[in-house]
């Protein structure tokens, strides 16, 4: 019996809930699948994926979170990982990263799994990957092994 069914939402807490809504919105085509607020909190609900959401919290008079801290210094929740659903989908998130400012464009080859790096409005960097059809995961490189490949 399966008894998972993947991700249903990671949650994050921002200073300026509607800078990340128009974040996700524009460049991933993201929806908000709710917006509420309630005495000093304010919720967004934005869908990337079919089962897939970012919970966004917004506390009224909380202070602005750090971000722009190196990788596994970020604390238990280091990145996210955003699935693109196709090689075309991944070359118009990244062309769309990119002309966001939020992204530098590099593309790193990791075996099974192509991947870029974005920063969203509150300085939190995570990525984009898409995974190569019919290549199993236990061909990943190590990353010393990582391959930056040029991407038009």
């Amino acid at each position: 019996m399966k008894l998972l069914d993947g991700i249903n939402h990671v949650a994050i807490v921002t200073s300026d809930i509607d800078r990340m809504v128009d974040f996700y919105t524009q460049v991933f085509d993201a929806n908000v699948a709710l917006d509420m607020k309630e005495e000093r909190l304010r919720i967004a609900l934005i869908e990337v994926g079919p089962s897939s959401m970012l919970a966004v919290f917004q506390i009224e008079g909380g202070e602005p979170l750090p971000g722009g801290l190196p990788q596994f210094q970020r604390g238990r929740h280091d990145h996210l990982c955003l699935n693109a659903a196709s090689d075309e989908a991944f070359r118009e998130l990244r062309r769309r990263a990119v002309a966001e400012g939020a992204s530098d464009g590099i593309v790193i080859d990791a075996g099974p799994a192509i991947q870029f790096k974005f920063t969203d409005p509150d300085g939190w960097e995570s990525e984009v990957l898409w995974k190569k059809p019919g290549i199993p995961w236990d061909t990943h490189l190590r990353p010393a092994d990582w391959q930056v490949i040029e991407m038009d």
